[in-house]
């Protein structure tokens, strides 16, 4: 499930009942009171796992998990959601009241199992950097600016925890899989069902190559497939494209805003050749200061938002700058450049996922074409040959095929994880679909979880999964916003 909807753990309220497993610890029961004023009672647990399973002398991590037991007489495989991110703050299990009612509506036939990530959120130890990095604000962000800051922090916080004896090639996808499979082993259950979205579609699709035996059925959303984590730069283009579109076909809309895209393009290098300086609130001491704005900052902001839900809002905030009023960018900017932190944890994890060498030339070659060059990947990959990441990307991208039933569902408006991921993804599977969602983001729960539950809960308690019927037509309000 994506990184925006998720859940937490207030726990300790626990009313635990221990009991003991092997050396891991216990499973206690605990009663959490969800957002919807419900009491829900669960399982609570951990499990030791070794922070590198190729080292015989390797230190230890601590993963909590989360069970939720099915009522159902004869229950199906459990149902193990796989979180997105990599590194959530707060994780899955730190928001777990938020998300109870949801959990429970999945487990009317199956057990619901959530597993901590390796290195965040609960997990001993948790990869979090200690303090924060900042970019200036008299002077317009440029990538090479941002990476020599961003660089010269995540080198230190690898020593930092590397001097703590952490095993850091440890935290990839590949151990993340393992660490499932520890789980599921440890709770004794034979198959089980993966439910995943984003990163961890990436994560459960890694799972059903290591294990493909112990594969009942999956269920992904926002696909990321296994080699999808490094992001093409012309799938921003191709989003920008889709709402002009969307646009011109509204008469109204089309007198507004003849092209969006021109707008895009004409914003960005005024941007370029003359950056602006805007009065702006802090977000520490709320007072005004100035800041500088520049292509860069546009190019990133209009990353970061297109296929998320704001994508809705862009054409307002192009009209907007168009005016002269560049007051929302100047808000976004301060935000990234002002007490950023990172999780090494979710670093390592994209860098050792990668892409392949021909997957890497595509995002350089696009790059230097793309309306937002490489902007989609942010700087997420600029610190990579300075840390001691295991690449598992030829593991993941070998090629397989599976007999698993297998349902994607992806917003036709996602610009992180487009369809064409989930065409690819399809290709590997005997028995899989895809449910189009029209006008659906990267935060397809968020836009409409009503109309998507029952489908997704419909097809995971399913009898007949493969001929589990999906409906003709799935579509979440656009609400364009261009006044």
């Amino acid at each position: 499930m994506k990184r925006n909807i998720f859940l937490v753990l207030a726990l300790l309220n626990l009313a635990c009942k221990g009991q003991k497993t092997q050396d891991n610890g216990e499973i206690g029961t605990v009663a959490i009171t969800g957002t919807d004023g419900i009491i829900y009672t669960g399982e609570s647990g951990f499990i030791n796992v070794p922070e590198n399973r190729d080292s015989s002398v390797s230190k230890s991590i601590r993963l909590p998990f989360f069970r939720i037991k099915t009522e159902h007489p004869v229950p199906f495989p459990p149902i193990f959601v796989f979180e997105g991110g990599p590194g959530d703050s707060p994780s899955i299990l730190q928001h777990l009241e938020d998300l109870m009612p949801i959990l429970y509506s999945f487990s009317k036939r199956s057990d619901v199992i959530v597993v901590e990530q390796r290195g965040n959120g609960r997990s001993e130890p948790n990869l979090s950097c200690p303090g924060f990095f900042e970019l200036p604000l008299d002077v317009d962000l440029t990538k090479e600016g941002f990476s020599q800051v961003y660089k010269a922090f995540m080198e230190n916080c690898a020593l930092y925890w590397q001097d703590k004896g952490r095993e850091l090639s440890g935290y990839n996808v590949l151990e993340m899989a393992d660490d499932i499979d520890a789980v599921r082993n440890l709770l004794g259950y034979e198959k089980i069902m993966l439910f995943g979205g984003s990163f961890g579609s990436h994560h459960a699709l890694a799972y059903l190559q290591r294990y493909p035996d112990r594969v009942e059925r999956v269920l992904l959303d926002s696909a990321e497939g296994l080699g999808h984590t490094m992001k093409l730069p012309l799938d921003a283009d191709c989003m920008l494209k889709q709402l002009s579109q969307l646009i011109s076909e509204h008469g109204s809309h089309s007198k507004t805003l003849p092209s969006f895209i021109e707008l895009v393009k004409t914003i960005i290098r005024k941007l370029d050749k003359e950056p602006v300086q805007i009065n702006t609130l802090h977000p520490v001491t709320n007072k005004e200061v100035p800041i500088v704005l520049g292509a860069y900052d546009l190019q990133l902001a209009t990353a970061l938002e297109l296929g998320r839900i704001g994508y809705r809002e862009l054409p307002y905030r192009y009209l907007q700058m168009q005016k002269g009023d560049f007051s929302w960018l100047a808000a976004y900017a301060i935000r990234i450049r002002l007490g950023q932190s990172r999780n090494l944890m979710a670093v390592l994890t994209d860098c050792a996922s990668g892409a392949s060498m021909e997957r890497r030339e595509m995002v350089m070659e696009q790059g230097k074409t793309a309306i937002l060059e490489d902007a989609l990947n942010n700087i997420n990959f600029e610190a990579c040959d300075l840390l001691p990441f295991r690449n598992v990307n030829l593991t993941l991208t070998t090629d397989f095929k599976s007999p698993a039933p297998l349902l994607i569902v992806n917003g036709n408006h996602d610009a992180r994880t487009p369809l064409t991921n989930a065409k690819e993804i399809l290709e590997h599977f005997e028995n899989g679909r895809i449910l189009e969602v029209k006008y659906g983001s990267h935060d397809l729960f968020r836009e409409g979880f009503d109309i998507l539950a029952p489908v997704l809960i419909g097809y995971l308690t399913s009898d007949d999964p493969l001929g589990f019927k999906l409906p003709a037509r799935l579509e979440v309000p656009l609400n364009l916003r261009l006044h």
